[in-house]
Formats: C-alpha cells, sequence, structure tokens
C-alpha cells in the first residue's frame, strides 16, 4: 500500500470541542494524499466528550490513538509522530489548523524545488475563549514575510542574539518535513522531541540538522490560542493548566535545564530548546554564553507585582550559584534592575490595524468563531500565492546589505 504524500499529526488532550474545527480545516482540503493522525492524551474522565468527534471518525483518512497512560506534552508528541506513515509530516495542535487549500500549495512548492523541508508563515488566531477577554478573537495575519531560502544555522544565531523570529524557524508547527529527516534527527539525538517546549526544539533541531530550508512568507496554517492553550496558560498565570502540564513533565524523561533559572518568560521559553539541544550539539554552546542569557532574562523580566518580580530575581539568583563567576555577577546586575510589572494587554482599539508587518483583525466582526472559519477566510483576503522564485536567500546576507546601503548613499538608490 502506497504511503500518503502528507502525515497531518494533532496530538490533543482534552480539548474536543476545538478539535473538531481543527479536523474540518484538514479533511476539506482538495489536497487528498493524506491521513490525520489523532493521538488523545485526554483524562479518561473526558473521553465521555468524544462524542463531539464521533461523527468525524468515519472518515477513513483518519486514524485515532490513545497512548497506554496519559504522557506529559513532548512524549505524547513523540508518541504521536511515531504513528505517521506519511512522507512528510506537518504537526499542529487541537486549536489550530491548515488554511484552506494550503496542502495543494505546499505539494507544489515541494514537487518544485525537491526540498526535504519547506516552512512558512502562519496567522495566529486567539478564540473567542481565550482567556485574558482583551486578547479573545484577535486574528494577527502576516504580510510581509520573507520567502525563499534560509540558511539554519545563521537564523539560529539571529534568534539568539534577538535578531529573529522563533516562530519563523522549521518548526514541525509550520513545516513540512521529509521523515527521512526525522529519522536522521531520532538517530542523531535517540528522539524527536527533547525539551520541554517541543515546538521550539524541533524548529532548532531542524535549523542545524539542515544547511538550508525554504519558507514561504504567505500564511499556509493558524496557530490557534484558547483557553486550555499551555503557552497562553503560563503567560496568563492560569494556575491549573500550569500544575497539569508541569505535573504530568515530572514523569519524563525531559527536564528543565539545570543551567537555567526556571521563570516562564518569552525569553525563557524560546532558549530552553536551545540549551536542551547543545547536549546533543555541544558545537552550538559558542553561539551565545550562559552570561547573555542571564542579561537577556534579567532585561526583559517582568512580575505581576513588585513582589512577584522580586520572587523571580531571587530564582534566578538561586539558580546561578552552581557558577560562582556567573553568580557574581548576576547578584551585581540585578541590583540595578527596577522592577517592573506586567501590563494588560492593550485594547482593540490600540491594536487593531497594520503594525508594520502584520494587519490585526478582530475575527468577530468578520462572523469568524473558530479556526475552520478562519482558514477560509484567510485565502478571501490574501488571494492566490503567486509565482515565486523560491531559489534566492529570504534575508539578505550582511555583505549584501551593506553593499546596497552603499549603493543607495553613493548613486541614490
Amino acid at each position: 500500500m502506497k504511503s500518503p504524500f502528507f502525515s497531518i499529526v494533532v496530538p490533543t488532550r482534552n480539548r474536543y470541542e476545538t478539535l473538531r474545527h481543527t479536523i474540518s480545516t484538514v479533511v476539506t482540503q482538495k489536497f487528498s494524499s493524506f491521513e490525520l493522525v489523532i493521538s488523545d492524551n485526554s483524562d479518561p474522565e473526558n473521553l465521555t466528550q468524544l462524542e463531539l468527534i464521533k461523527d468525524s471518525l468515519v472518515d477513513n483518512r483518519i486514524k485515532y490513538y490513545r497512548p497506554a497512560s496519559v504522557l506529559s506534552m513532548t512524549d505524547h508528541w513523540e508518541f504521536a509522530v511515531s504513528k505517521s506513515i506519511g512522507d512528510f509530516v506537518i504537526l499542529f495542535g487541537d486549536d489550530d489548523g491548515l488554511v484552506d487549500g494550503s496542502l495543494d500549495k505546499i505539494h507544489e512548492v515541494l514537487q518544485k524545488t525537491k526540498t526535504n523541508l519547506v516552512s512558512w508563515a502562519r496567522v495566529e488566531y486567539s478564540w473567542p475563549d481565550r482567556i485574558p477577554s482583551q486578547a479573545s478573537n484577535q486574528m494577527t495575519i502576516p504580510y510581509k514575510a520573507k520567502t525563499g531560502i534560509i540558511n539554519g544555522k545563521e537564523y539560529i544565531k539571529n534568534i539568539l542574539l534577538g535578531r529573529g523570529d522563533y516562530r519563523y524557524l522549521p518548526m514541525l508547527y509550520n513545516s513540512a518535513v521529509n521523515k527521512n529527516l526525522i529519522h536522521r534527527l531520532k538517530k542523531q539525538t535517540g528522539r524527536l522531541f527533547s525539551a520541554v517546549s517541543p515546538d521550539i526544539y524541533s524548529g532548532f533541531a531542524l535549523a542545524n540538522l539542515v544547511e538550508e530550508y525554504i519558507t514561504i512568507g504567505s500564511p499556509l496554517s493558524i496557530n490557534g490560542v484558547s483557553s486550555k492553550s499551555n503557552g497562553a496558560a503560563h503567560l496568563n498565570e492560569d494556575e491549573q493548566t500550569k500544575i497539569d502540564f508541569w505535573k504530568l513533565l515530572e514523569k519524563s524523561e525531559i527536564q528543565w535545564p539545570e543551567t537555567l533559572p526556571k521563570v516562564m518568560t518569552a525569553y525563557t521559553t524560546t532558549i530552553e530548546p536551545f540549551i536542551q539541544l547543545t547536549k546533543y550539539c555541544p558545537e552550538l554552546t559558542k553561539y551565545i554564553s550562559r552570561n547573555k542569557i542571564y542579561k537577556i532574562i534579567i532585561d526583559t523580566l517582568e512580575g505581576l507585582n513588585e513582589e512577584d518580580y522580586r520572587n523571580k530575581i531571587n530564582i534566578i539568583v538561586e539558580s546561578a550559584k552552581d557558577d560562582w563567576r556567573l553568580l557574581k555577577w548576576v547578584e551585581g546586575y540585578v541590583l540595578k534592575m527596577v522592577p517592573k510589572v506586567s501590563q494588560k494587554p492593550a485594547s482593540y482599539e490600540n491594536t487593531i490595524g497594520f503594525d508594520g508587518s502584520h494587519l490585526v483583525l478582530d475575527a468577530s466582526k468578520f462572523g469568524l468563531k473558530n479556526v475552520y472559519d478562519v482558514s477560509l477566510f484567510i485565502p478571501k483576503l490574501i488571494g492566490n500565492i503567486k509565482d515565486i522564485n523560491f531559489s534566492k536567500p529570504a534575508y539578505t546576507p550582511l555583505l549584501g546589505r551593506i553593499k546596497n546601503a552603499m549603493g543607495i548613499i553613493l548613486y541614490g538608490g
């Protein structure tokens, strides 16, 4: 039996209400050579909610699995991908989805370029139930994302130095990855996911594994954020979801790095998977020093209030005690800091519109209520992808930027 071209892998946990719409974004794709692997990590008491997707499971392209016991997110993703048989693997969560017609476009690029890895931009969509309510229904659509070839190792360096966006790493969350690359990565490191943040880890690991990868600037998938999303829970101090996440992680061999303070910020979430990857690729340690990592954490740190800020500072200081030089520097540096308190999310009036690289919309004003609605809306908004030359660098190298600047100075453009 011939393998499907795509394996769309969707790990799920206690979220059948959003999952049913995620499934719709896949099964309505015109490109038909795919399997949809649903791996259900839900608690046994929630299985009564399976009725919400029961009708979808009759589609013979859908494969439904459950692990023998409830797993941490990282271990569950490992289990879910192990069930896939397609030539290229795409993975996303149970409140995410594919933009309508995207599989045709991804397949076309893969056939045209013969690449093993293609990545793309994503729409960021906040479900109506997102907490805090100020962020609900917000839809962020990139319109200036780059298209072309990216040097993986150079892009990793840019992210670590604050000059790149981790969302454009070739994560399984926004990439089609040849199964041979997955086998190579597992052979190198023992498994596909080896971090608390498995999505970002896959981006770093794959960018380091391949010399180059292709990125598509048009958004072809949707990153949904609902009330039960793990990432949103940590940013919004959703204690119950966080407790569930860390309790399951305790059972896993994947643990938080001892060299990184366990303070959940946007930066620590990004740097944690990189640090985990350096265990298998020690040459990456030269990309950024531990001192630099701590400086960025401290510089960007915020607390819910001044007491929360001070508690986080104490955690940072405590985590540096294994290195007396680092500890001495950290103790001196934090004395200079003025406590920063988290700002409340801006109202729609202050966020809707163009921000220089994204268009931010209120999805509810267009009658969009879920990720499937968004998947149908995006192609109508942005139109078709034109015939693009994918052989050019997506980002101009530094020397090229200097030459361009000199040309403008000397010749006026």
